[in-house]
């Protein structure tokens, strides 16, 4: 940017912010308010952020809605991360918890749908920002693969995807998972480079220089075209194992990422059909049993068996004889009740349940001498409400960060602050389903 483009910049945001939005219309008034968000993050304007906020504050109590609301929480997030940008990494961000909460606000919109795609993959694109900054790289890959099922071209979305899975690869063990990873990250890249990607932003050019180093990097360790002649890609390889009942069983588990096995993080590949993660290398003392591999394989075996719960509850197409003669007095509505339902219900309660079984292996693991009473996996994290644990905050473990931030989206009492809109809701549906 010139002298000449900031001062202009600057003057346009001055007249912006001593304009006003008070005898707007709601349209001109989001556009005014998007504006001056955009012109006061790339100039630093800590004044006109301070403006922008109030307005976004304004508008919500006007009432604007639909796509204008859609808008608005985006970037009311872009807002309020104006104030993070350029700040040195830690483990608690003041302000992202609020950039996530608006963010998701406006991906979980019922009329999401039907905003403009470019929008839709803005939107996405900078939800999976936030979650790789909160350390949840698994999420934030998900949200930019939803993002290229919009737009399949869209360059930042792909950008961040092969800069995370070459990332996520380096922290892998297993040589087979860690070459899956960085060949699909030069897929990603490879797509990102190309002349039909598109971008919305002047600075996104910064983003593909240095992707086109990392694919070179890539390519530097990996065979790329012997690997592509083996023809790896997602489900092209028939699955034989088992009889079809099995085979929709495990399809099911492999579209919808729920094995147990990085792999499948990188889409549905049939080699990633199978829950064989283990128990990385862990220290204990030379006289302890094995108690936390103990641990770990009844919380591996708890949530397979909560998967196939809700497969079941999920695909049942006739009821079940053991429904068969029961007797049920319903008044309306005529509530649902069956075995199929009974066993969602059951998934559900188990997979609540493990977080607080995380808790308790962490607590004991790390040794940090919390009453079993007082564990929870919400609260696991902090010595009071404003310091974290200095077992986590200085071990620089990524994963401890990301089931920290994770902890965030659990509601347990009325003045949490919660990064997950609909986190009340599933806290209130474990209430009635326990209750």
């Amino acid at each position: 940017m010139t002298d000449q483009e900031r001062l202009k910049k600057n003057a346009h945001c001055d007249r912006l912010m001593r304009d006003g939005i008070d005898r707007r219309r709601n349209e001109d008034a989001v556009t005014c308010t998007v504006l001056l968000t955009d012109l006061a993050v790339e100039l630093g304007r800590k004044d006109g952020l301070a403006c922008a906020l109030a307005w976004y504050e304004a508008l919500e109590q006007r009432g604007v809605s639909d796509e204008q609301a859609i808008i608005l929480d985006y970037s009311r997030a872009n807002a309020i991360a104006g104030e993070r940008y350029g700040t040195e990494w830690q483990w608690e961000q003041p302000t992202l918890s609020r950039e996530m909460f608006y963010i998701r606000r406006a991906v979980s919109h019922p009329k999401f749908a039907q905003i403009p795609d470019v929008i839709r993959c803005m939107c996405l694109n900078n939800l999976g920002n936030r979650l790789r900054v909160a350390g949840r790289a698994i999420e934030a890959l998900e949200y930019w693969r939803r993002a290229l099922e919009v737009r399949p071209n869209f360059g930042m979305a792909l950008c961040n995807r092969a800069r995370t899975l070459a990332d996520y690869a380096e922290a892998l063990e297993d040589p087979g998972q860690q070459t899956l990873f960085l060949w699909v990250a030069h897929k990603e890249a490879s797509a990102a480079l190309a002349p039909t990607a598109i971008y919305t932003a002047p600075h996104d050019e910064l983003t593909r220089v240095s992707i086109k180093t990392l694919r070179e990097q890539i390519e530097s360790i990996l065979d790329v075209k012997g690997i592509a002649a083996l023809d790896p890609d997602p489900l092209s390889r028939q699955d034989t194992s088992g009889d079809a009942a099995e085979r929709d069983y495990r399809r099911w588990c492999l579209v919808n990422c729920l094995y147990l096995v990085p792999a499948n993080d990188v889409g549905p590949y049939i080699v990633a059909a199978g829950d064989s993660i283990m128990l990385a290398t862990h220290i204990v003392r030379v006289d302890a049993p094995h108690t936390f591999a103990n641990f770990f394989d009844q919380m591996k075996q708890e949530y397979v068996s909560a998967r196939w719960l809700l497969y079941e509850g999920l695909t049942a197409k006739v009821p079940h004889f053991s429904d068969r003669d029961v007797v049920l007095q319903a008044t309306e509505p005529r509530p649902s009740l069956s075995l199929a339902i009974e066993k969602a219900k059951a998934a559900y309660r188990i997979a609540y349940s493990l977080f607080d079984k995380i808790g308790f292996f962490m607590n004991a693991y790390m040794e940090l001498g919390i009453p079993e009473r007082q564990i929870s996996f919400r609260t696991l994290w902090r010595t009071d409400e404003k310091t974290i644990r200095k077992e986590f905050d200085l071990t620089g473990n990524w994963g401890f960060c990301a089931l920290y931030w994770l902890a965030k989206d659990f509601f347990e009492k009325a003045n949490d602050e919660v990064a997950e809109p609909q986190a009340r809701g599933l806290s209130d549906i474990r209430n009635h389903l326990e209750h």
